[in-house]
């Protein structure tokens, strides 16, 4: 899907959608960003709302990735041990636009816009044509429960799940999984993520290079 369709089936879905009271949208999109070579890892976030209202006009590209910062190093780290770079990175956010407030506060309002970015997502992922062996990673736990079937156990809704928290020792036995396809909407193999802010946890900085380890051996490596 080229760059100016999807912006403008973004911009059809805002305006049919109902605002929700506590969180009207408010506009905007932030395109995807787009490495320029072969896409090796696909990387799915949320939303790109930001609590001030003045920063929106310098978030340009899907998890500030054309910038440097704390969330482009922690997708460099990823890449890195993926073998891979930046120029292979294709990045997207499930709801392209802004809310008024971040929506962690009122998740409803994503439920209830959800189906129509869905039906985006999805055509914008085939539209990709990905090899098998190029990986989905999600960031945090909000996308993963939008993205997971309804009748999922509570305890496949939390990213520690899929890197084996063991909540005795605090930290993981790596008896690492993911998400099957039938479990999920997209109908797609993906691996939950914590997001950037909770690598401050000791479970998910301990555990990270093992996970992208099990990544490469149960993704990359079979083509």
């Amino acid at each position: 899907m080229v760059s100016e369709e999807l912006k403008s089936r973004v911009e059809s879905i805002t305006a049919s959608l109902e605002d929700v009271k506590e969180n009207p949208i408010v506009g905007g999109y932030v395109p995807p960003y787009i490495g320029g070579g072969e896409i090796r890892l696909v990387i799915i976030g949320q939303d790109p709302t930001v609590r001030n209202p003045e920063s929106r006009s310098k978030i340009t590209c899907t998890l500030n990735l054309d910038k440097r910062g704390a969330l482009r190093s922690y997708v460099e780290k990823i890449c890195e041990c993926l073998c891979i770079s930046m120029e292979n990175v294709y990045a997207t956010n499930l709801f392209k636009y802004f809310y008024s407030t971040p929506p962690a506060g009122t998740p409803e309002v994503l439920r209830f816009h959800l189906e129509s970015n869905l039906k985006l997502l999805k055509e914008e992922l085939s539209d990709l044509n990905l090899s098998n062996d190029c990986p989905i990673i999600t960031l945090g736990e909000p996308v993963l429960k939008l993205l997971l079937n309804q009748d999922v156990s509570n305890k496949e809704k939390k990213v520690r799940f899929y890197w084996d928290y063991n909540s005795a020792t605090k930290s993981s036995d790596k008896h690492f999984c993911f998400v099957d396809e039938s479990k999920n909407v997209l109908s797609l193999k993906f691996y939950p993520f914590c997001h950037q802010p909770s690598m401050r946890k000791q479970f998910y900085k301990n555990c990270l290079i093992d996970y992208i380890s099990f990544l490469k051996e149960n993704c990359i490596s079979t083509k």
